[in-house]
């Protein structure tokens, strides 16, 4: 942020240094080298829209105050660093760095220091762990690179929103603060603009072309696509004009200064104008996002012309509120995550998480990012850098202090599914532990096997335990749904010396059927199941595995199906696949679908563990969707594996069974409760083998 003049004497014009003649050099006066309101009156309504999206309060496109506040980093941190250079004839890049790390880290240690304690009090358990490694991914300003790995993550799908999502953006910006003075001292070596110019219009077309071809959920968050946004405002500080021509525009043609101004109120309709445009599934960032850069550009350039958008943006109320802005933004997102444990927020709790982050904020700056700011304890580089590397400890040491907590032992002898199939009343011990289910999956993820969305690459996971060249080899195929039944088959294969060989992916059935994700066809799926069933037939196994979910958006004849046309599509689909591996003559088993708790099992058992039946799930409702592949199989002549009696009583399907945690999210199997599934899934292969393949698969013990 650039700080508002001090009032000192000024230079007569006689002892002023001369301009230079050469058009082509870097501007001697770059334009804000005064505070301008109207920037800060737009921090306000960046930081607004933001605010009032997240709330429920506002339109639909609010997200995109974040955009705004990219070009306005961009063109303040370029503006101060040439003024520097302009000054000194070079930047230091110690004390820049000194500056931000006390204009930045005091207010944003505070709000980590607070979330990871409240998150440690409010949130269920089964968060900790992912929002204290978040603290110390945002203390490290790398947060935006752990949620852009996390967004191409299936198994991270249906996870609430981390009270620290936020810090993305801040992150983002760091990065570029870390960088971005090396290219501008290069940059300004050459002392020319039209240098300048090129250097950074190479960077916004760069990372623009990035953004674009390479598009996808990691997009959102990832620095090289993100980088055009602050160029852009970093293009305009360099090209605005400077002061001499500053002052000839005020002489300008009544024409000209009405065209300048229609110009800076553009570029404002064009950011309100997006708001009820742009929604969530919308390509971001994508071509609209060409549209809110273009607008801020637009008011940063002209928005100071006369009759210009300055009027309405440096209304008093609104400046107030850019000068809270970065506290506002700190505060708003953790009391927006904690408001939402019990559900969406209602027009009163919007009205009161806005309430108590304008409080917050105002008292923050008030308290903490302004006097950390003009402190002279720490105003010497060394010092300043020291101790934002110090505040940068402390919060990532909070957060490895929430990212280790513990909500219940660990359960030392769970025998799960061997267990008595009930709704256990309470638990004392657990396995895994709530806070560990997410990542209680499977080798098969350990390993990294699973193909994700935009991976047409098969990857099978190779469990070979066989006793010779000659014994069996078994294929499980399909997406995560299949996944979660690979614990036990891998117990079963080391138990009969099989070779076992997975190869699933993220969201994908081992089908014939067309289905949609993010708003297209799916087609590296389509492309998987082609190489997935050439490897299979090539490979010849003895046995396939296969099973999926069953409630995929489907496409069919160029439009999305839903109902019972869906349902017969996902059964045709199946049946195609099944097909094609009895005419290879390669038997296959299907398991059953399993149930669908329609809630986050291991946030609803971290807070409910003298009350397990709150967890509880009625049975008929937990398998509503049953049907897909049980039909499938039958109209194929397969057999069906179903294990559903280990899962749930006559009535109920409960979270916990035998001291063992069964879901890792809302429906798949835990690794651990899979485990233990195994001797059952023997038991029941080996009731629906033919006697041949049983023979060979589950010999009788000698």
């Amino acid at each position: 942020m650039l700080r508002r003049p001090s009032g000192g004497p000024r230079i007569p014009r006689q002892n002023r240094r001369p301009q230079t003649p050469h058009t082509n050099r870097l501007p001697v006066t770059t334009p804000g080298a005064g505070f301008r309101t109207d920037v800060q009156g737009l921090r306000a309504v960046a930081v607004l829209m933001v605010l009032l999206y997240h709330t429920g309060l506002g339109p639909s496109g609010g997200f995109l105050g974040v955009d705004v506040f990219f070009v306005l980093s961009g063109f303040l941190i370029t503006g101060l660093l040439v003024r520097e250079h302009q000054k000194t004839g070079r930047i230091s890049l110690t004390a820049f760095w000194a500056k931000r790390a006390r204009r930045l880290l005091p207010a944003s240690v505070l709000v980590l220091l607070v979330t990871c304690l409240t998150a440690r009090w409010w949130l269920p358990a089964s968060r900790w762990e992912s929002v204290g490694q978040d603290a110390i991914a945002s203390a490290a300003y790398a947060i935006n690179w752990r949620l852009a790995a996390g967004s191409v993550d299936y198994l991270s799908e249906g996870a609430a929103p981390s009270p620290l999502q936020h810090f993305w953006s801040l992150a983002i910006e760091e990065q570029f603060y870390l960088a971005w003075p090396l290219l501008i001292s290069l940059v300004l070596l050459a002392r020319t603009k039209k240098v300048a110019i090129g250097v950074i219009s190479a960077v916004i077309a760069g990372s623009l072309l990035l953004a674009l071809l390479t598009y996808s959920p990691q997009t959102y968050f990832t620095t090289h696509t993100r980088v055009w946004e602050l160029a852009a405002g970093a293009l305009c500080a360099i090209t605005m004009p400077r002061a001499r021509r500053r002052a000839h525009a005020r002489a300008a043609t009544q024409g000209q200064r009405w065209s300048r101004a229609l110009l800076g109120w553009s570029g404002l309709a064009l950011i309100l104008g997006a708001l009820f445009v742009v929604r969530p599934e919308t390509m971001w960032p994508g071509p609209l996002t060409v549209v809110v850069v273009v607008g801020t550009m637009l008011i940063l350039r002209y928005g100071l012309a006369a009759q210009g958008a300055h009027l309405l943006l440096s209304n008093p109320a609104l400046t107030r509120i850019g000068d809270i802005s970065y506290s506002l933004y700190l505060w708003h997102w953790p009391l927006v995550v904690f408001a939402q444990v019990d559900g969406d927020l209602t027009v009163v709790e919007g009205l009161a998480v806005v309430a108590i982050s304008l409080a917050l904020a105002a008292a923050t700056y008030a308290l903490v990012e302004n006097p950390a700011r003009t402190a002279r304890f720490w105003a010497p580089t060394g010092l300043g850098l020291a101790g934002g590397l110090t505040l940068a400890l402390v919060a990532a040491g909070s957060g490895t202090l929430l990212a280790q907590a513990r909500s219940v032992q660990e359960a030392v002898h769970a025998v799960g599914a061997a267990g008595t199939i009930e709704v256990q009343p309470a638990a004392k011990a657990l396995t895994p532990r709530p806070e560990e289910a997410k990542n209680d999956s499977g080798e098969i993820y350990t390993r990294g096997c699973p193909s994700n969305y935009a991976d047409a690459t098969v990857r099978p996971c190779v469990f070979d335990f066989r006793a010779g060249p000659d014994s069996p080899t078994v294929v499980a195929v399909g997406d995560s749904k299949m996944g979660q039944w690979i614990p036990a088959l891998e117990e079963i294969a080391r138990q009969e010396r099989w070779q076992l060989i997975s190869m699933t992916k993220a969201g994908c059935a081992f089908s014939d059927t067309r289905r949609f994700e993010s708003g297209a066809l799916y087609t590296s799926c389509i492309d998987w199941n082609q190489a997935v069933r050439d490897q299979v037939t090539a490979m010849d196994p003895d046995l396939l595995f296969t099973t999926q979910l069953e409630t995929y958006p489907v496409f069919k004849n160029g439009k999305v199906v839903r109902g019972e046309v869906k349902r017969r599509e996902m059964i045709r689909g199946l049946r195609v696949r099944l097909a094609e591996m009895k005419r290879a003559g390669i038997p296959v088993v299907t398991f059953a679908e399993t149930p669908r708790m329609a809630m986050d099992v291991p946030e609803c058992v971290s807070l409910n563990l003298n009350t397990l039946a709150n967890c509880a799930k009625d049975r008929e409702e937990a398998l509503a969707g049953e049907g897909v592949v049980r039909t499938a199989a039958q109209r194929a002549g397969d057999p069906v594996l179903d294990l559903n009696d280990r899962l749930c009583t006559d009535e109920q399907c409960p979270s916990v069974i035998g001291d063992a945690l069964i879901y890792r999210d809302d429906h798949h199997l835990t690794g651990t409760y899979s485990r233990t599934l195994a001797p059952f899934v023997r038991t029941r292969l080996a009731e629906v083998l033919k006697p041949r393949l049983l023979q060979r698969l589950l010999p009788p013990e000698s």
